[in-house]
């Protein structure tokens, strides 16, 4: 079984996602319940809050409303696979990394101790053995989840014409969020966060709201975003 059951009853494939089983109720409903930081803030913070605050910090800065969309559904696959949090995520990265260079390196030993000449097409073979695939070329040796969240982006990416690449100013605001954050929902501790450097959070302060109206909130800003930038498609 490779698939979950959204909110609107779909059976939603994490191996084979599809731009039409993506729902903008199904993505507003999951992200208003999904909390960050694992739940260790000060109060229910979701990662739909955390989005329309992107999306706020966008349109501050000057973004159009394609940027302002891609914002808002920068998180959007974690409404079907949740998230996995940075140090943890880039642990997991970490060691896929080293796992294929001992891979390689012992690969090569054999080489040089069995007078193969061609280290090259030693190592070729061995990195086709590193990437073999299962299930429509989910890697064995790699960092499966983070191949099958970005299927899900590319499925997101697709229903809501954004292109897969997020703009600069996306990741800019999302820093600034999690800066203003930082601030607001956690609690103090003496060690700097070095992904932070340079960015300062906003003056204003995150309100505690509930899931419903976060929810609603939510959906309300993607539908009237997806308004205007459909009739600019439309136009052009």
């Amino acid at each position: 079984m490779t698939w979950i059951l959204t909110n609107s009853a779909r059976a939603f494939d994490l191996l084979n996602p599809r731009a039409e089983n993506v729902l903008t109720t199904d993505i507003a409903h999951a992200l208003s319940l999904v909390c960050r930081f694992n739940g260790h803030c000060a109060w229910h913070y979701s990662v739909a809050q955390h989005s329309l605050l992107v999306a706020y910090i966008i349109e501050k800065e000057g973004g159009t409303p394609e940027e302002q969309l891609a914002g808002l559904l920068h998180d959007a696959a974690e409404a079907y696979i949740t998230d996995v949090t940075r140090p943890l995520k880039l642990l997991l990265l970490e060691a896929a990394r080293q796992r294929e260079n001992v891979w390689l390196t012992l690969v090569e030993q054999y080489a040089s101790e069995s007078g193969m000449r061609n280290v090259v097409s030693i190592r070729a073979a061995a990195m086709r053995i590193l990437t073999t695939t299962e299930r429509e070329g989910i890697s064995l040796l790699l960092d499966v989840y983070q191949q099958i969240e970005q299927r899900i982006w590319l499925a997101i990416a697709e229903r809501f014409h954004l292109a897969p690449e997020l703009p600069d100013c996306v990741h800019r605001a999302d820093m600034i969020a999690l800066s203003t954050e930082k601030r607001d929902l956690l609690p103090e501790h003496p060690t700097p966060w070095e992904c932070l450097e340079g960015y300062a959070p906003l003056a204003e302060r995150i309100l505690k709201m509930q899931p419903e109206i976060v929810r609603q909130q939510f959906h309300d800003r993607l539908l009237g975003l997806m308004a205007v930038t459909h009739r600019r498609r439309a136009a052009a």
